[in-house]
């Protein structure tokens, strides 16, 4: 059987967790948090819709609210069915896109100004993230959030994004410190700086630890 495409699966993890959910509950829905780590879901919401219930994966119901028309999804047995079999495929590597780092893997070809433009970008994307924690956080410490039986799942997620949005500003800022030294230092300067970013970073490795601390050593026993 072909592997459902990620996007309707994650449509049908939704649906599987309360018994009807209109496009609009959906779109909110993934607007909370999916966005960050899923974002073509929120795209594309009303073509997958569409397509699960061709399917037979989901079903639709149609009504009004007032004059507004109104239709609401509900996941089938064959929806369920379909959603286990993905969740027992291994899942496909983690990708990262980030324009911004982009720009700065060609600094050398960019202006200061370009540089603090793309820095500003991922100042702005991590606290989009953190925006959205400091509403959420507090709905579920204090037992309100919408999907609260949920709460032992949506922790780990919270985590994440979290940790990410902060390493985001945390690099923007050492990235920052580090270009306002270029104007005044020299090309060996820019080297030992690189150097000690490589090697601080190394040294987190835990199992580089060790083995960069015995080439360390070997390095200034070196003859010069």
């Amino acid at each position: 059987m072909p592997r459902t495409a990620t996007t309707a699966s994650a449509i049908l993890g939704l649906l599987d967790l309360r018994p009807s959910w209109t496009t609009y509950e959906i779109t909110k829905q993934l607007r909370r948090n999916m966005r960050f780590f899923w974002p073509r879901a929120e795209s594309r919401i009303y073509a997958e819709t569409k397509q699960l219930v061709a399917r037979g994966l989901a079903e639709v119901e149609l009504g009004h609210v007032g004059r507004r028309a109104r239709s609401t999804y509900r996941i089938t047995p064959r929806g369920r069915q379909v959603l286990r079999e993905w969740l027992a495929t291994p899942p496909r590597a983690t990708a990262l896109e980030c324009e911004p780092l982009l720009r700065i893997f060609m600094a050398d070809r960019s202006t200061r100004a370009q540089l603090d433009a793309a820095l500003r970008q991922v100042r702005a994307d991590a606290r989009a993230i953190l925006d959205v924690g400091v509403d959420v956080g507090p709905e579920y410490l204090r037992g309100t959030a919408p999907f609260q039986d949920q709460i032992h799942v949506r922790a780990f997620v919270f985590d994440f994004l979290s940790q990410h949005a902060l390493m985001l500003l945390a690099w923007a800022d050492r990235t920052e410190q580090t270009l306002d030294t270029w104007p005044t230092a020299t090309h060996d300067d820019r080297v030992a700086m690189a150097r000690r970013i490589i090697e601080a970073n190394l040294t987190a490795y835990p199992a580089l630890e060790t083995e960069l601390r015995e080439q360390r050593f070997e390095v200034a026993r070196e003859p010069t």
